[in-house]
């Protein structure tokens, strides 16, 4: 069986055409002025992408490139007839971004009738037959590292180490606790990281922090060293040496928003498939235009679509509106959605960040406030349902 596609950034439909159907032969229609003299181009990228999931599968598959001019009706409707044959049995993918690649789509399915037009019905969990509307096969979900195949990035070794369940619930009461005053983590946290030493698994820690001199915030510091303690996070040794719990916690202890990362990680873990945290991406063989190495605070997928959520101890500025969504389109296309987790009220009328939430839902990214989710297990799942 062959599965067509006209390639554009729709990611998610065209690896679950791929892995839910399982054809034989897959014909990728690119546009030709992406594909000529370069290694590590979109089709080539999805290419690569469709052979690991059909290995992974356990089905062989045959990919094959065929490259067009998006502009030129007749020649891609050529291009694409040939490429397809005699075969006996052909669906093509009829979503897609390019009005001419699509009317071709639409030839193939009508006007000779070499092909069965197929759309991705995630909310029933089937592929459908897009002129009967019936069903053909059932849903299989991709992954994130279907993306990050598709896209031609590769996660690095130094993405962080994801707690344990075992430690989920004294993470997120730690966390709860630094959320009501981050000024004074940033000062623990601060002092931390520039007097541990990576060689040993211990800290000196003086009462003044250092000479901190606002009592106000000194007296919070010091609860949030006590908590660290209770937890059993670190252990209060002789002369104010505290020693972390292991080499993880102290990793955890010198990165000021690392408690934000993990406490939402834990949160939406039981509303998604899929959930990490602190994936760091090299982007370097999926686009030219930005730094090498990102990350992705917390990335999850549910149904097959990711939702990156940068998580930030802070007032959100517009500019972190404006990254996690340029980032979510690098890593997904138009496949993903965008979210940002604060510690801090913007929804507020009050707040002194005037038409700041309004810029969230201009430009579609969700907002997940700390206040929000310490309401309780309904309200959480509330907050998480509307980013999905």
């Amino acid at each position: 069986m062959t599965l067509i596609d006209f390639l554009d950034s729709n990611i998610k439909d065209t690896l679950i055409l791929v892995k839910s159907l399982r054809p034989d032969r897959l014909i990728l229609v690119a546009d030709e002025a992406e594909e000529q003299e370069k290694a590590d181009t979109p089709a080539r990228h999805m290419s690569n992408a469709a052979e690991t999931i059909a290995k992974q599968e356990g089905f062989a598959l045959n990919v094959e490139i065929v490259e067009v001019n998006p502009r030129d009706a007749e020649g891609i409707y050529e291009k694409v007839r040939e490429a397809v044959g005699s075969e006996e049995k052909a669906y093509v993918n009829l979503a897609g971004e390019n009005d001419l690649m699509t009317a071709c789509a639409y030839n193939l399915c009508t006007k000779e009738n070499a092909a069965v037009p197929v759309c991705v019905d995630i909310r029933e969990g089937i592929v459908r037959d897009a002129g009967t509307l019936g069903q053909i096969a059932e849903v299989k979900h991709i992954t994130l590292g279907d993306y990050m195949n598709a896209v031609g990035a590769k996660e690095l070794e130094n993405s962080r180490t994801e707690p344990e369940e075992s430690e989920y619930d004294a993470v997120c009461e730690m966390a709860e606790t630094l959320f009501k005053n981050t000024s004074a983590w940033n000062h623990l946290c601060t002092y931390i990281g520039n007097h541990y030493s990576k060689d040993t698994n211990h800290v000196r820690i003086p009462q003044d922090l250092g000479g901190i001199k606002e009592k106000e915030l000194l007296s919070a510091a010091n609860k949030q060293l006590s908590e660290f303690c209770r937890l059993g996070f670190l252990t209060k040794k002789d002369n104010d040496v505290y020693e972390f719990a292991n080499d993880r916690v102290k990793s955890w202890m010198v990165v000021f928003g690392t408690w934000l990362e993990m406490y939402i990680f834990i949160k939406i873990k039981p509303y998604v498939d899929e959930a990490r945290v602190g994936v760091v991406i090299d982007w370097s063989a999926g686009d030219n235009y930005d730094t090498k190495d990102n990350e992705l605070d917390v990335v999850v997928v549910r149904n097959s679509r990711p939702i990156v959520i940068s998580c930030k101890m802070r007032m959100p500025t517009k500019e972190d509106i404006y990254e996690v969504g340029y980032i979510t389109n690098c890593l997904s296309g138009r496949s993903g959605r965008s979210a940002i987790a604060t510690s801090e009220i913007v929804e507020h009328k009050e707040s002194w960040k005037v038409g700041l939430y309004p810029r969230f839902v201009k430009m579609n990214v969700g907002l997940l406030e700390t206040i929000e989710l310490r309401k309780g297990e309904e309200q959480a799942r509330k907050c998480f349902e509307e980013l999905f």
